[in-house]
């Protein structure tokens, strides 16, 4: 009864209240309000930091959103990065030896292909995979960096400030000139993106087995299994992301929106 009387004083009503949206009281900050007011914000949970805080501040309201939509973009790169991968392996299983898939030297490849009636267009099929990889690599790595750089605007943390250095980590690897290098990078990243979770549920499963993945890698054991591994944390990262999007743009999902809050509540 005591929140209900102090949601009035603050201009709510059962209907407002109930739709999400923000009372005019909202558009003040927190040393516009009267003494009552800040009392009945008080009675609710709000002090004076988290009043001034996100809906109040047109800044970091944007600075949330870009990095949910670049949290968005990124996974999506990462998804089609696994796909590229899953294509890659399936084409070269029914084409290529097995003992030459464990080889990366050009010269190898080429020689191998001079011997086979098909050569010339795998190493080409070969070559663009190997375009594409390192196109949408570089531009994943790069939306989770800005990700990052726009948590650090909205707080600046230490779990943000890590979500950046696992952007920059993942970079290093997309530029990196040997896969070996690559995969070290790449493990480097994904531990610090798991040790940046703090909230995100899905994020964090998928970067738990992001990390089994790299461990495997790094001691040889590749192959469709570990893409298919790979795929499924791209997955739970893209619908993590969509369930950011979905809250934080409000799309007239209310039913859903509190459904996943609970849950959030709850994990």
């Amino acid at each position: 009864m005591r929140q209900i009387v102090s949601a009035a004083q603050l201009g709510y009503g059962q209907q407002l209240w109930d739709s999400e949206k923000l009372s005019s009281c909202c558009d003040k900050l927190w040393d516009d309000l009267s003494k009552e007011q800040q009392r009945a914000a008080t009675v609710l949970g709000y002090d004076q930091k988290i009043w001034d805080d996100i809906k109040n501040n047109p800044n970091k309201r944007f600075h949330i959103r870009f990095s949910i939509l670049c949290f968005l973009l990124g996974s999506i790169f990462y998804l089609k990065l696994s796909l590229l991968n899953l294509r890659w392996l399936t084409y070269v299983s029914s084409h290529v030896p097995k003992s030459l898939l464990e080889e990366d030297d050009d010269e190898i490849w080429s020689k191998w292909a001079a011997t086979n009636e098909n050569g010339a267009e795998i190493l080409e099929t070969r070559e663009d995979y190997y375009d594409q990889y390192e196109f949408f690599n570089i531009l994943a790595t790069f939306t989770f960096v800005v990700m990052g750089l726009c948590e650090v605007r909205k707080e600046r943390s230490r779990s943000n400030f890590m979500l950046v250095i696992a952007g920059l980590a993942g970079m290093a690897g997309a530029l990196s000139s040997s896969d070996q290098i690559a995969e070290y990078w790449s493990c480097i990243s994904v531990h610090l993106f798991l040790l940046s979770c703090t909230s995100l549920n899905l994020f964090f499963a998928g970067c738990v087995l992001e990390c089994v993945i790299s461990y495997l890698s790094l001691a040889g054991y590749t192959g469709l299994w570990a893409t298919s591994g790979d795929m499924a944390a791209c997955f739970l990262w893209l619908f993590c992301a969509l369930a950011e999007v979905v809250y934080e743009f409000d799309f007239g999902f209310a039913y859903w929106k509190e459904n996943y809050k609970k849950k959030n509540r709850d994990l």
